[in-house]
C-alpha cells in the first residue's frame, strides 16, 4: 500500500515541480528503488509526508492527494471494505483496520443522538502533518462515495479543528458548503439513515473471505513463525504490487540468498510461495465476486488476462470460467 501511496503523492507532487528524488531523500529508502517494489515504515511514510508539505508549499496537498486515493488501491483491506453490508459496517471496518491503512492516526466512530461521528486522532503528530493525514482521510473517503457512502447525503458536514484557510474553494469542492473549522475536533458526520444503505458490490461470500484475511495479517503480524509463512504474509498485503524475492528479503532484514536457503529448507521456492498466494487469491475472488476474470487478472498483478488464465490452468488444470461455474 505503501508503493500505491507515494507513487500516488508524487503524482501530485509533479505538478507542483517536486521530484522522487527531493521526496525520497533521508526517509532510508533508495531513490533507485522501484516504486512497485517498495514498503516504507510509519515513521518513514511521516518523513516523506512531511517532507512533501515542506516541498510544495501547498496547504492543500492533503485534499489533492486524498482525492486521488482509491479504496480499491488498499488491497485486500480494500476489498473487505467494498464487500461490506451497509455503509456503516465499512466505516466499522475503516476504523478496525485503520492501523494497516493510515498507521500514524486514530480513526474512532462515536455515536451522537441523530448523527454517527467519525474523529481522527493524531496529537502526537506535528500540527501540520496531522492536519495533512485528516484532510488525506476525509478526502479519500469522499472519493470512495460511490462505494462507502452510497449517496453523497450521507456526510451531514465536516468539522475541523483547525484555522480556515484564505481560500475555501476546494474544501467546498470535496465536501460541498458545510464546512466548519476551529472545531472541538475533527470529525465527519454521518446521517444515520444512510448509514444502513446498503453497498452496491456488497457480497457475503468474499466479505467474510476478505475479513479472514485481514484479521489473520493483522493478528499474526509479521514477526514469528516460519520464514515461508512470513512471505506469504508480505505478498498477501502487497494487493497487485507484489514485491520481488529481493525485496521480501529486505523487509524480513535478511539477504535474498539467506531468504532463498530458509524457504529451501522448509521446502519451498519463492515464486512456488507467489504463484500459491495468487492461486488462493484468484479462488476467492472467482467464487466470491462476480469481478471480471479481466480485472483479477488486474488484481493479482498480471499485464492481460490471457496470462492469468495461462498461469490458472497450470496451477488448477482448469479455467476460470469453469471454477467459477462449477462454484454458482
Amino acid at each position: 500500500m505503501h508503493a500505491y501511496y507515494i507513487s500516488t503523492l508524487l503524482q501530485v507532487l509533479d505538478s507542483l515541480g517536486v521530484s522522487r528524488e527531493q521526496l525520497m531523500r533521508g526517509t532510508g529508502v533508495a531513490d533507485q528503488e522501484p516504486l512497485t517494489a517498495m514498503s516504507l515504515t510509519a515513521q518513514q511514510l511521516d518523513t516523506a509526508c512531511t517532507k512533501a508539505l515542506t516541498l510544495s508549499q501547498d496547504p492543500e496537498l492533503g485534499l489533492k492527494f486524498g482525492s486521488r486515493i482509491s479504496i480499491a488501491s488498499q488491497g485486500i483491506f480494500g476489498y473487505a471494505l467494498m464487500t461490506s453490508e451497509t455503509i456503516g459496517d465499512a466505516l466499522k471496518l475503516l476504523v478496525r483496520y485503520n492501523r494497516v491503512i493510515l498507521p500514524s492516526i486514530g480513526i474512532e466512530i462515536h455515536r451522537g443522538e441523530s448523527e454517527l461521528e467519525l474523529w481522527v486522532k493524531a496529537a502526537h503528530l506535528p500540527q501540520a502533518l496531522q492536519r495533512f493525514y485528516t484532510e488525506v482521510l476525509y478526502a479519500a473517503i469522499i472519493n470512495s462515495g460511490s462505494i462507502l457512502l452510497g449517496r453523497q447525503t450521507a456526510i451531514i458536514n465536516l468539522q475541523l479543528n483547525y484555522a480556515p484557510p484564505s481560500d475555501l474553494q476546494l474544501y467546498h469542492t470535496i465536501f460541498g458548503p458545510d464546512v466548519r473549522f476551529n472545531a472541538v475536533r475533527s470529525a465527519m458526520f454521518f446521517d444515520y439513515a444512510s448509514l444502513d444503505s446498503a453497498i452496491s458490490t456488497s457480497n457475503p461470500i468474499a466479505r467474510d473471505i476478505f475479513r479472514r484475511e485481514c484479521d489473520r495479517l493483522i493478528s499474526r503480524g509479521s514477526e514469528g513463525g516460519m520464514v515461508s509463512e512470513r512471505v506469504q504474509q508480505i505478498l498477501l498485503q502487497a494487493g497487485s504490487e507484489f514485491p520481488t524475492s529481493a525485496k521480501v528479503a529486505a523487509l524480513l532484514h535478511m539477504s535474498e540468498s539467506t531468504l532463498q536457503r530458509h524457504l529451501t529448507r522448509e521446502g519451498h521456492r519463492y515464486q512456488q510461495l507467489l504463484d500459491q498466494v495468487r492461486y488462493r487469491l484468484a479462488l476467492e475472488y472467482l467464487n466470491g465476486t462476480t469481478l471480471p476474470v479481466a480485472e483479477i487478472a488486474s488484481l493479482l498483478g498480471f499485464s492481460d488476462a490471457t496470462n492469468f488464465r495461462r498461469s490458472f490452468k497450470r496451477w488448477s488444470n482448469s479455467t476460470p470460467s469453469a471454477v467459477r461455474t462449477a462454484g454458482a
